[in-house]
């Protein structure tokens, strides 16, 4: 029963004229005090606003909070940054909050200045006042920020000796210089600028190049000019190579990493490349590429080397929304047998998993730019309609045409073991020759990967392609009959104000071949869920079971009930997904997605016109393994008792 608090009029004392008795119902008292107790806490304390210069510095101080007002310009988060002095953080509530001490403050408040001054605002004014209890001794603090007129730039001069730049390349030069006429003079742009051109020339064999900056600005006009100016010095080639610090790893195992050869014209990008290569070896902590510092148009380049542990042992315990709880294991030696071969061992179990995996990598076979890689496992998948028991081979080779462009071909043999009472009835009777209890898939498919992005692990600009053909059955072998196309595109674009966007679109249709029966369950094409259509539970889009089996079954009651809402996978499938990305501090990102797909049941059937939407929002914590990400999506085409949100958690970022 709900109680309410009804106060009664008041009554005159018995005890004394004049006075007045206010009386509660006695159903209501708890609900009185409670109230009192909630205003009590929730009242402002006592506090006086006063100058930093005037805060007692006698006492022992503690800093409660720490805000800025002003900052229009400079992000609250670069300004935290800035200072030493630092709030204790919202979730740890157990921890004492950190000391104030006015003199450190004073410099925090300098650094500030600096931070503004560096970013194009010389007439910055940061001023302070700390809020003092009468009680206790714990201040908030708030930094008042008066901005001001910004430095613009008036003049960007660009002066090259040694060369005559054509006209076409001083003006892509000058496009790519990060200051030009009217922007704010930024410190960090006007520094960039300098390793812009050095980086430009390099790339173009001038490797002895130096360029020099200077800047006058005028803090009374608030205007500034800037001035690069380049000796190119005299084009390079590539001169002697020697290798330094090698103990057990023998030198030709570096040399055949070197992406450039002696006599070569000079570019940037071969030494990127060497140095990228021989990281991949995992056999170095530490590599560094030095260059004689003579200005002569011989380059000669010492490789120095410090060994690093050829073996590697990796436990780990994570957790996906789909797998759940996982435990991973794994060992590798970078140097089995020598010649820089590898051979790993891996374990992973989890709900959805279990997996025991070896792979031996041998690199530069048959030729200088492919490498060959056998993968042996066997892994149990426990699905919702199917568990599926799978011991598979597979040799790949791949072969690196240019940087951004891999082709790769491989052959897969695999015995597929269904045990049969773990099917689904439904999904039995719908696909009633989709369910061997033990099959061999025998097939040959081959792709190509060009990837043209800004950056491998966290790309914000450019295009990723990826398309695969995968013949099984037939000629080869096996029970398994079918042929399989994949491709899929990724888009990053920047855009203004710090965002960003991307965008993904997966296509795959396969086909039965030589008369075979039905594509298997474990072959079939299935959507939705953390790395599909998010908003929906892992492969709860595309046909269900009721859409293949009549009424009479699907609504059969007591003993004789079907559960028809499962999934039975497809020929077809198509996905696209698009995110709008921003930054909030230098280490998390917020996100707006909008995902699409469906799956059909006839091959090079793509249902467009019948995608399943879900939207929703997430946020990215950029660690050092990697991506943390949580996601919230929300089903536009919920069906049955679907739930009508999903939440999400991985590692490692969507697409």
């Amino acid at each position: 029963m709900t109680r309410s608090w009804v106060a009664e009029q008041p009554r005159p004392c018995a005890s004394r004229p004049g006075c007045y008795d206010w009386r509660v119902r006695s159903g209501a008292r708890c609900e009185v005090l409670a109230l009192a107790l909630a205003a009590l806490l929730l009242a402002p304390r006592a506090v006086r606003a006063i100058p930093l210069d005037a805060l007692d510095t006698q006492r022992a101080w503690r800093l409660g909070k720490l805000r800025f007002e002003g900052n229009h310009q400079v992000g609250s988060g670069a300004l935290r940054d800035a200072l030493v002095t630092r709030p204790r953080r919202w979730f740890v509530l157990w921890q004492q909050r950190p000391p104030f001490d006015p003199y450190t403050f004073r410099t925090d408040l300098d650094h500030i200045r600096v931070l503004y001054r560096s970013r194009g605002f010389y007439h910055a004014v940061v001023t302070s006042s700390v809020q003092v209890p009468e009680k206790g001794d714990v201040v908030n603090v708030t930094v008042s920020i008066e901005e001001g007129t910004p430095i613009r730039v008036t003049d960007v001069d660009l002066d090259v000796e040694g060369i005559t730049l054509a006209a076409h390349d001083e003006t892509l030069l000058r496009h790519l210089l990060p200051l030009e006429p009217g922007d704010v003079f930024e410190e960090a742009r006007y520094e960039r600028g300098r390793s812009v051109l050095r980086d430009w020339f390099r790339q173009r064999g001038y490797a002895r190049v130096t360029v020099e900056k200077s800047a006058r600005v005028d803090v009374r006009d608030d205007t500034a000019t800037v001035r690069y100016r380049v000796d190119s010095g005299p084009p390079s080639v590539f001169g002697p190579v020697t290798i330094s610090g090698l103990d057990e790893v023998d030198a030709e195992v570096v040399r055949r990493e070197i992406a450039f050869k002696t006599g070569e014209p000079f570019q940037q990008s071969l030494l990127d490349k060497t140095r990228k290569n021989i990281d991949g070896l995992h056999l170095f902590r530490s590599v560094r590429l030095v260059e004689d510092t003579s200005r002569d148009a011989v380059v000669a380049i010492d490789i120095a080397l410090a060994e690093a542990e050829r073996h590697e042992v990796k436990l780990g315990v994570g957790y996906e929304t789909e797998e759940g709880i996982r435990g991973t294991a794994g060992w590798r030696d970078y140097s089995f047998l020598g010649d820089a071969r590898q051979l790993g061992v891996s374990v992973r179990i989890s709900q959805l998993y279990r997996t025991i995996a070896a792979d031996f990598l041998q690199p530069h076979f048959p030729s200088q730019t492919s490498r060959v890689r056998l993968i042996f496992l066997q892994e149990q998948t426990q699905d919702t309609t199917y568990t599926l028991n799978e011991t598979r081979a597979m040799p790949r080779l791949e072969w690196e045409i240019t940087p951004r462009l891999t082709t790769y071909a491989f052959y897969r043999a695999s015995l597929n073991l269904l045990p049969q009472g773990d099917i689904k009835t439904s999904v039995r009777k719908a696909l009633p020759q989709a369910h061997p209890s033990r099959s061999v898939a025998s097939g040959f498919g081959f792709g190509v990967d060009l990837n043209e992005t800004d950056d491998l692990v966290n790309p914000t600009r450019g295009g990723i392609a990826r398309f695969s053909v995968e013949p099984v059955g037939g000629a080869l072998g096996g029970d398994i009959d079918l042929v399989r196309v994949i491709g899929e595109g990724r888009m990053y674009i920047p855009l203004p104000f710090s965002f960003g966007a991307a965008g993904r679109t997966r296509f795959g249709s396969e086909n039965e071949t030589d008369g075979s029966p039905q594509i298997p369950l474990f072959e079939r094409f299935y959507a939705g869920g953390i790395g599909s259509v998010r908003g929906y539970a892992r492969r709860r889009v595309g046909p269900l079971a009721s859409q293949l089996l009549p009424l009479s079954v699907c609504n059969a009651h007591g003993k004789n009930f079907i559960d028809c809402d499962q999934p039975v996978g497809g020929k077809s499938l198509v996905e696209v997904s698009a995110e709008l990305r921003r930054p909030v501090t230098d280490t998390i990102d917020v996100i707006g997605f909008l995902d699409a797909g469906q799956v059909s049941l006839r091959s090079w059937n793509f249902p467009i016109d019948d995608l399943q939407y879900g939207i929703g929002v997430g946020a990215r914590y950029r660690s050092v393994i990697g991506p943390l990400r949580v996601d919230l999506g929300f089903p536009l085409d919920k069906r049955g008792d679907d739930s009508w949100w999903q939440v999400y958690l991985a590692v490692g970022d969507t697409f």
